[in-house]
């Protein structure tokens, strides 16, 4: 039963959308495989990127980068939030590197930071973390003097999807203040997703895509999105003209055809749904009804057997009109996707792993 719904991994497009990101950008990239490679399951999007040839991974926090050390994940990784200081030596006894939250954070934690990598994080505009660029030699100086060993320097676009102005504003400040520091870092990286799919530039060494490794980007590319969901019948009945369906009784029948998918809400199938599309069969039914935690329904034209695949996502269902809908982000749709569902990987047509985390 825990195959009736699973999230569908291409391995051959997300391996083509790597080697995609790597040509046009010129440059090495640093995988993104934090919250859980944004859906698709972290390690085996890891193993997938090493064999394509990236040499480090980047990650949210501690937990997410032990979650890959256990599972035999050796290369550098990145963790690109906030490190509490008790988790330093953890940091430093796996070969992990941690970014500049601020000035504060490396001043308060200088005595620690020997012997670990670290990644100076530049504020440019986001203001979420990181050093202001003003402050950016003392902090230089500060890692030296107590030891660190300072890898890279980075930031992060705020507006790469939409605003060509700002980014370039932005990149400006990154290079200047690079440059100014005349030191010699192995990785210089401000470039997300849409940085790497759409902004050349002439300073860094990597980029770090996320989404694009899924296949997704706000620009025209040749980029092949490689993530489906899909559910299966396990009931289908003829309801009876004005039975309502579902809580509330929001669905009057009018003698339709109902199917039940096992997929809810908990599932990361949100509530908010209700009244979309499900392609199933060549038709497009209609969610009936609220979505319930664990199942929901589905108005048909004709009744499906037991066992029947439905798409929520994928070639006929864009993750992206499915975000706008529910006015989101395809970001947002996939890392809500529980550990409920059942992750498939396919290469050439056949299943090539079924994972499921809680039977693993």
């Amino acid at each position: 039963m825990y195959l009736r719904s699973y999230l569908e991994i291409d391995e051959d497009k997300y391996r083509h959308n790597i080697r995609y990101l790597q040509q046009i950008s010129g440059k090495k990239l640093i995988g993104v495989v934090k919250a859980n490679a944004y859906g698709i399951g972290d390690v085996r999007a890891s193993e997938i990127l090493i064999e394509e040839g990236v040499e480090m991974l980047a990650v949210s926090s501690i937990d997410e980068a032990m979650h890959l050390r256990h599972n035999h994940i050796g290369c550098d990784i990145l963790i690109l939030g906030y490190t509490d200081r008790e988790d330093l030596q953890t940091v430093r006894e796996n070969g992990l590197s941690i970014v500049t939250v601020s000035k504060e954070y490396v001043s308060k934690n200088r005595d620690l930071l020997k012997g670990i990598k670290v990644h100076l994080k530049l504020n440019t505009g986001m203001n979420r973390i990181g050093v202001r660029p003003f402050e950016a030699k003392e902090v230089l100086d500060m890692l030296l003097e107590c030891g660190a060993d300072v890898k890279g320097i980075m930031s992060h676009y705020t507006s790469s999807d939409d605003n060509e102005e700002v980014t370039e504003k932005q990149y400006e400040l990154f290079k200047e203040t690079v440059l100014s520091l005349n030191y010699p870092f192995e990785y210089v990286h401000i470039a997300n997703s849409d940085g790497t799919v759409h902004f050349g530039e002439d300073l860094c060494t990597h980029c770090r895509p996320g989404l694009a490794l899924l296949g997704l980007s706000s620009y025209e590319s040749k980029l092949e999105p490689c993530l489906s969901l899909y559910s299966q019948v396990v009931d289908c009945k003829k309801v009876p003209k004005g039975e309502k369906v579902s809580y509330g009784g929001h669905f009057t029948s009018d003698d339709d055809y109902i199917i039940t998918l096992p997929i809810g809400y908990a599932d990361g199938f949100l509530r908010n749904n209700t009244g979309r599309e499900v392609y199933i069969g060549g038709e497009y039914g209609i969610i009936a009804g609220s979505v319930c935690m664990d199942q929901m329904m589905v108005k048909v034209s004709r009744p499906y057997e037991t066992g029947e695949k439905a798409e929520l996502l994928g070639p006929h269902i864009d993750v992206r009109k499915r975000a706008a809908e529910n006015g989101t982000i395809p970001y947002e749709l996939y890392t809500d996707i529980s550990d409920r569902i059942t992750r498939v990987y396919v290469s050439d047509g056949k299943i090539v792993k079924i994972l499921h985390p809680r039977f693993s």
